[in-house]
């Protein structure tokens, strides 16, 4: 008698557990996000968001603007004798 369901795959799949919490107002966004995903596909939209980039930082800091921040923080501390 053959089985029944899914082949099973070659290779074993990892399992991996995120748990944490969001925040209506500050991330109203990906509640909004999550809750259009469609019963079963979360972890397929989670892989194809994560593969385009979709969940990476919203802003990253430019040499320049770390270049200004850096000439901040030595202008302030310039001013104590350690």
């Amino acid at each position: 008698m053959s089985r029944r369901g899914r082949p099973r795959n070659a290779q074993p799949s990892v399992r991996i557990t995120l748990s944490g919490w969001l925040h209506p107002e500050y991330d109203a966004d990906i509640l909004a996000w999550l809750n259009t995903i469609p019963k079963g596909q979360r972890m397929n939209a989670l892989k194809t968001a994560l593969r385009s980039g979709g969940l990476g930082q919203e802003k990253s800091i430019d040499s320049s603007q770390q270049d200004e921040s850096q000439s901040a923080a030595n202008d302030i501390l310039s001013n104590w004798e350690f």
